[in-house]
């Protein structure tokens, strides 16, 4: 019974060995994770940019 229960929590076998279900889960927590933190730094850089913009984009004078 105990192999039974084994053979069907694991997804598929690899070269590195089998694969279960929690393990899929975990890896795609941890991608999620990087996208996340992907994302926050491109809004960082995005919010540097619009201010820097601001800063800088002062008007210009003409002679």
């Amino acid at each position: 019974m105990n192999n039974l229960f084994f053979a069907a929590s694991v997804l598929f076998q690899s070269v590195l060995g089998d694969v279960t279900d929690q393990e899929v889960f975990n890896s795609l927590k941890l991608m999620g994770f990087g996208m996340l933190g992907i994302l926050i730094v491109m809004v960082l850089i995005w919010i540097v940019i619009a201010v820097l913009n601001r800063v800088t984009s002062g008007k210009s004078e003409e002679k």
